[in-house]
């Protein structure tokens, strides 16, 4: 199994779930010097680095190690957060490519974006937008408190929008995961949408 564990920006921001996969799994792996400064004292970790030019053949040869490997259990740490513009991403893409059905688990991280919004006291309410400075074509939607979630998605699919999924109640009785949009949804949803 492969795990994406979120490391946050510091010591200070590693969860108490990211502290113990990276004890329990059988190796770890980091991208780089800021990755291991933030893990050393937990576990020493593998240093693999993605060098400007380069990074594209690194990313197929650990994908292919660890396609052969799947029967360990690999965290590769990534500074932030996993799902959040990271290497991780491009190394599960190759994965997927190699080894379609690989188990892999992503731990989540504090972000660099939720970093920002605190140390600047910025508190989101209504609507807001997290993109990079190329924001003409967003890929991902994300949307919150989703009451009507066949209502969200129809507006979605209006601007290309074609995969919906929707998280009910995470982590709380009732829980519930959907791929197919239902009519209603506690305040407690979340929608995620990928063109």
């Amino acid at each position: 199994m492969l795990y994406g564990v979120g490391i946050g920006l510091t010591k200070e921001h590693l969860t108490l779930e990211a502290i113990k996969v990276i004890k329990k799994v059988d190796e770890v792996i980091v991208p780089g010097k800021m990755a291991y400064e933030i893990i050393k004292d937990i576990r020493e970790p593998r240093i693999v680095e993605f060098l400007m030019g380069k990074s594209e053949e690194v990313v197929k040869n650990l994908a292919m190690e660890i396609a052969s490997r799947l029967n360990e259990e690999i965290a590769f740490c990534c500074i932030g957060d996993p799902v959040f513009y990271s290497t991780f991403h491009h190394l599960v893409d190759e994965l997927r490519n190699i080894k379609p059905d690989a188990e892999i688990r992503i731990i989540p991280g504090i972000s660099s974006i939720s970093t920002a919004m605190a140390l600047t006291e910025t508190f989101v309410s209504n609507s807001a937008i997290i993109s990079t400075p190329d924001f003409s074509e967003t890929e991902v939607a994300v949307i919150l408190k989703v009451k009507n979630p066949k209502d969200v998605e129809k507006k979605l699919r209006e601007k290309g929008f074609k995969k919906f999924f929707l998280l009910e109640k995470m982590f709380m009785e009732g829980e519930a995961f959907y791929e197919e949009m239902p009519e209603n949804s506690s305040y407690f949803s979340v929608l995620v949408a990928r063109r």
